[in-house]
Parts: structure tokens; C-alpha cells; sequence
């Protein structure tokens, strides 16, 4: 029952969804062609945004990650993130398909009202129109949703209640637990926002008291002796049973459980740039950012820095320096030059604030960030992103992992120019462990959180520091 009702609500909110996408370009098109060009626009043009909108929405539900797909029980920041990855993929097929046909022929009034309006409309359906129509389809015509009982253990039924977005079937209303401890009803019991109706040796009793419809059984991997009689009970009561699993009481808070045939695979790390079709997205963006800045920001910038090193530090104008990517392949990152020529053979050494090393043009050049621009050549080779963890130098990178057991997580990801660490005022020199610790939990909320709309306000937000650069730039 679960898997087929959380199937067929995806597919109804899914056509839901499109027909209203489908009607903002039936009801903008003809508003901004008599309003504004006096009916002259053709209506064939229309009907391929229709056919491209169409094409766009089927590749994206294809290939949205499984555990995202059925919108219940997500949180408030991944319905988000899917919100986000279904406006992309409309903006990139519309404006793909007019590059690639050539064609100017759309109004741009008409896209300039269109993209707000669905991005508005695919936010609302997400959020509030899957709840209502998950309402509106399992109310049995007036007579509530299927009374459920909930039957575990009180520690695992705590847990459940006190996740914020605890899993449902659809069309359920849980009247209360059963628990299946000795004693009835403890003191603590308050402390459970569930009510609990009874133990399990009354279940049948119960059952038929109040006419529950389904069973949801927490909690009881490790109570195999349970099994034969809740089957019997059901059985002969015509009841629906269900097994929910507790995952983070096994394997940790944050897991993530995905199924195959009759095999439940369990990891501890979401990964949301794993999905292909994300990693060409994020992909996408950086070669085409990274491309642009290095044809049209870094000639120039190279000629200044070329003169400034000329009066000040004579030397090459690049620094090169070994880093760890992503997997833990090491590449050579580029960096203007902003310290005096050194012996390559001298012991590393970290840059800190006032540093004797740093010549007076570099501090500008680190000041400003200016120093990092190079790095958009290892962007657009493909060897690091607009955004991402800090990549560290090889020996630091050593010090570091074993000051922090879960370090070496950054290396899932592609190491960035800028990172969510560096927009929280983590950067510079790493003297004390709290900004280790820090770093790294921002990285690794980064991984685990990614969307291509958090990209861009991590990069909005390095543009301000740029402009405004914080006191721990040196």
C-alpha cells in the first residue's frame, strides 16, 4: 500500500503540476500578445515552449534522486533544492532549445513574466498543493483518514515523534501507540506527544475497539518472536501491517536508506553531486562562469599584477602549489604570486596576518582576493569548482586531518574557489582547532546540502566580501 499510494500521488502531483505550467503559457501568451504586440506574435512559438516545458519536466522527475522524488516527509530546505533543480531545468531547455534553433522569435516580455510566475507556481505546488492534494485524495468522503496504530518500543516511538518530519503512509490518521513493554502506562508517558492506547498482549481487543485499519510496526527488528502473531492478528482482522525501520537508532542520526530488491542499503552521507545530472549542472555553470571571467576579467589582471611585481618582487608571475582534489588527486592549484621568490626547498609554512614574506603589492592582492583569480584556469580545466571546500597545501592538508577524524570527507567534493566555510568568516590561517572543527562542519554541510541555488548565494556572498573583505583576509 505505501509504496503504490506514494507512487501514484508523485504521478497525480506531477500531471497537477505540469497543467498548471501549461496554463501560465496559454494564459501569458495570449495577455502579452494583445496587450502588447497587438496579436502579431505566431502561436507555433508557443507551442514548442509548450513541447520543451513538457520534455523538461519528464527528464527532471526521471532523474531526481529516489529519495527525493515523493515529496512527503522532506524538509523545508530539500523541497527547496528540488524547486530550484525544476525551475534549471526549465530555464536551461527553453533557453538551449532558442540557442540551439537559432531562433529570437519568443517575446521577451513573455519570458521575463513566464519564469517568475512558474518558479512561484512550482514553490506553492511543492510545498502547500502536495499536502492538499494528498488531503483530497485519501478522506474517505467524510469519514476521516484510515485509523492506524502505531506498535514499538516507547524509546523508538519517542524518536518517531520527535522527528519533524516523521514518515506517514498516505492516507493514515495514527489514533496512538501500543507499546510493547511490560508495564502500561508510565509516568514518562506524558513526555510522548502520542497517546498510548494500550500493550501489545490487548492488540486484538484493541483493534477491534477502535476500528484501526492498519498496523505500522516500529522498531522491532530485533523482535523476530512478534512476528507470527501480529501476521495472525492482521490476518484476521483484515488489517494492512507495515514495518518502519528507525535507521538513525541503528546506524546514526543523518542516515540515509535507499532500497534494492529486497536489500535496504544505508549510508551515513547524502550526496546530493552524486546524481550525474547534477554534477553536469554544476559542470555547466562552471565552465561556462570560469570561461568567461578567464577571457574577459584575467588579461588584464595579469598585465597589473605583472607590473606590480615588476617594481616590487621581481619573480614568476604565477605560484603554483601541489593541493588535494576531489578523491584525494592531487593537482597544481595557481595563485598570483603575492610573497617574495623563496628557496623551494624550505619547509612549509602557513601564511599569517602581517606575514615578513608578503611584499606590499601582494598584500593588496591578498587582501582583495585578487590572488586567487588564477584559479579560474583550474576551474575551467576541471580540476576544481566556482565553489567548494578550500583546497589545502599538501602539508597542511596531513596536519590537518589529524586534528579532525572526519577531515579527509572533504575530498567527496570538488575542492572551489570559494566555500560556504569562507563565507562564514572561516578563512585564513588555522591556529586554533575550533576553526578546524568549523571549517570542516561547514564543508560537509556544503556536500551534503547542495543545490545549484546554494552555489549562487555562496558566490553572491564572496561579491560582497570582496567588496567589504573581512579582517581574517591576508
Amino acid at each position: 500500500m505505501f509504496s503504490s499510494r506514494s507512487q501514484g500521488i508523485t504521478r497525480l502531483h506531477f500531471v497537477f503540476q505540469l497543467a498548471g505550467v501549461l496554463a501560465l503559457v496559454w494564459i501569458i501568451y495570449p495577455a502579452v500578445n494583445w496587450i502588447r504586440f497587438g496579436g502579431e506574435l505566431k502561436a507555433h512559438d508557443y507551442v514548442l515552449v509548450t513541447g520543451v516545458l513538457i520534455v523538461a519536466a519528464l527528464l527532471e522527475i526521471l532523474t531526481r534522486p529516489g529519495e527525493t522524488k515523493h515529496l512527503s516527509g522532506l524538509s523545508r530546505s530539500q523541497v527547496t533544492a528540488v524547486t530550484h533543480r525544476q525551475t534549471l531545468f526549465a530555464l536551461v531547455s527553453v533557453f538551449g532549445t532558442m540557442v540551439m534553433l537559432k531562433d529570437n522569435s519568443l517575446s521577451r516580455a513573455f519570458l521575463a513574466l513566464f519564469f517568475p510566475f512558474y518558479f512561484v507556481w512550482i514553490a506553492w505546488s511543492n510545498r502547500t498543493g502536495y499536502r492538499m492534494l494528498h488531503r483530497t485524495l485519501y478522506r474517505n468522503r467524510g469519514k476521516g483518514l484510515s485509523k492506524a496504530l502505531l506498535i514499538g518500543p516507547r524509546s523508538a516511538v519517542s524518536r518517531y515523534c520527535d522527528n519533524p518530519n516523521p514518515v506517514k503512509p498516505p492516507g493514515t490518521d495514527i489514533l496512538g501507540y501500543v507499546a510493547v513493554d511490560s508495564d502500561i502506562f508510565p509516568a514518562a508517558n506524558g513526555a510522548i506527544a502520542l497517546p498510548q492506547i494500550g500493550v501489545i498482549s490487548d492488540l486484538q481487543a484493541i483493534c477491534e475497539e477502535t476500528k484501526a485499519r492498519a498496523l505500522l510496526l516500529l522498531g522491532l527488528t530485533d523482535r523476530k518472536d512478534l512476528v507470527p502473531p501480529l501476521t495472525q492478528i492482521s490476518s484476521e482482522l483484515g488489517l494492512r501491517t507495515m514495518w518502519l525501520d528507525d535507521v538513525d537508532a541503528h546506524y546514526g542520526t543523518g542516515s540515509q536508506a535507499y532500497h534494492s530488491a529486497n536489500y535496504s542499503v544505508v549510508t551515513r552521507l547524502r550526496e546530493p553531486l552524486e546524481d550525474p545530472v547534477n554534477r553536469c549542472i554544476k559542470r555547466f555553470v562552471d565552465f561556462v562562469g570560469s570561461g568567461i571571467a578567464v577571457a574577459l576579467f584575467l588579461p588584464p589582471m595579469i598585465l597589473a599584477v605583472g607590473l606590480i611585481h615588476r617594481f616590487q618582487s621581481p619573480g614568476p608571475l604565477f605560484y603554483r602549489q601541489k593541493r588535494s582534489g576531489r578523491n584525494g588527486e592531487t593537482f597544481e592549484m595557481l595563485k598570483f604570486r603575492s610573497m617574495h621568490v623563496e628557496d623551494p626547498n624550505r619547509e612549509f609554512e602557513q601564511a599569517k596576518q602581517d606575514d615578513p614574506r608578503v611584499f606590499r603589492g601582494g598584500l593588496l592582492l591578498r587582501k582583495w582576493s585578487i590572488d586567487e583569480l588564477p584559479q579560474l584556469i583550474n576551474v575551467f580545466r576541471g580540476e576544481m569548482s566556482l565553489v567548494g571546500p578550500r583546497p589545502h597545501p599538501l602539508p597542511l592538508d596531513e596536519r590537518l586531518a589529524t586534528e579532525s577524524g572526519v577531515y579527509r570527507l572533504r575530498n567527496l567534493a570538488k575542492p572551489g574557489i570559494t566555500g560556504l566555510a569562507q563565507c562564514r568568516g572561516w578563512r585564513g590561517e588555522t591556529r586554533r582547532p575550533d576553526q578546524v572543527r568549523n571549517r570542516v562542519r561547514l564543508d560537509l554541510f556544503y556536500i551534503q546540502h547542495w543545490s545549484i541555488g546554494f552555489d549562487f548565494r555562496i558566490m553572491a556572498e564572496t561579491v560582497r566580501q570582496l567588496v567589504f573583505p573581512p579582517d581574517s583576509a591576508c
